[in-house]
């Protein structure tokens, strides 16, 4: 009887074990996800507010830095932007804008297909 008491009381450590590494996989991959997340961020703020258009629809993988450069030892995660013309009094809600003044930037982070996470901000060209 108390081996049987023993036996269920290690099991129940393994689990234990088991659930917090899986825990720790899936943070260390989301810190990661945002990092690269925000290595969009930092690119479109080395861009005119007229050059983000350009994001529009691209996609990096390998994923890239801030400086748009390859990160070649990455190569099951993918970054994807999306570039979206808003109204800057409602910044929830699209417009289609042949020449808008605020523009909410999106960038979806994925793991072998996966979502990680997203990153969303806003831009304004100025005073409409």
């Amino acid at each position: 009887m108390t081996t049987v008491i023993v036996g269920i009381g290690v099991l129940a450590l393994m689990e234990l074990l088991a659930s917090g590494t899986v825990s720790n996989v899936r943070g260390t991959e989301m810190t990661t996800g945002v990092n690269l997340a925000k290595n969009i961020r930092e690119l479109a703020l080395q861009k005119t507010f007229a050059e983000l258009p350009a994001l529009h629809n691209t996609t990096n993988k390998p994923p890239i830095d801030s400086r748009g450069v390859a990160l070649a030892d990455m190569p099951e995660w993918e970054q994807v932007v999306k570039v979206e013309a808003v109204d800057p009094s409602l910044l929830t809600t699209p417009l289609p804008a042949a020449s808008p003044h605020a523009l909410r930037v999106t960038a979806t982070i994925n793991r072998n297909g996966r979502k990680v996470c997203d990153l969303q901000w806003f831009s304004f060209a100025g005073a409409p």
